[in-house]
């Protein structure tokens, strides 16, 4: 949790143009399919940014090929970066319901 609202950390190498692009199809997304993005902080970085926040974050998204080892899950986005419509809709579903049993939980 981040600030009281479920975190989702995009990122890549740079924390510049595709973890931004990841992370705003994401967010379409999900607004797209009601999820309730008041209750969620999604935010784009660098991967090198992960240690600094991994004890707020609830799913990891990144952009580039990432292999690290969390305790929460880990996504591969590039389907936004690459324009692949039906990996965006399958990460989107995924992290979606992630976030919606995170929510029955109150996790």
């Amino acid at each position: 949790m981040y600030q009281g609202k479920y975190f989702v950390f995009v990122c890549c190498g740079a924390g510049k143009l595709t973890s931004f692009m990841a992370a705003e199809g994401l967010k379409k997304g999900l607004k797209a399919i009601g999820v309730d993005l008041k209750k969620v902080k999604i935010m784009h970085g660098m991967m090198h940014d992960i240690g600094r926040h991994e004890k707020n974050i609830d799913i990891l998204v990144s952009s580039t090929n990432y292999k690290g080892i969390h305790p929460f899950p880990v996504h591969n986005g590039i389907s936004f970066v690459t324009g692949d419509e039906k990996g965006q809709q399958e990460l989107i579903a995924s992290v979606a319901g992630q976030l919606r049993e995170k929510m029955e939980k109150g996790e």
